[in-house]
């Protein structure tokens, strides 16, 4: 089953990658949002990554420190 979602800034559905999309044509946003992260944690962590290496590779992505990720999963309920 090949899962689409939606998104979130032009309404145009997607199919995987979804960052792929987001980071071509909504660079901004996706550099920005930070909501963005919470998203593609759970993208990773659904995909059967660990918690630390999901973290770590949302931080190298927006070139972002662990903990700064860390506590902003926090806040957010995440974790």
């Amino acid at each position: 089953m090949d899962e689409k979602r939606r998104c979130p800034y032009c309404g145009k559905m997607l199919n995987r990658p979804y960052w792929a999309h987001l980071a071509q044509d909504h660079p901004d946003e996706y550099n920005n949002n930070k909501a963005t992260w919470v998203q593609l944690y759970q993208d990773y962590r659904a995909a059967g990554m660990t918690e630390d290496v999901s973290i770590t590779v949302v931080s190298e992505l927006f070139n972002a420190d662990p903990g700064d990720v860390r506590k902003l999963l926090k806040r957010e309920g995440v974790l």
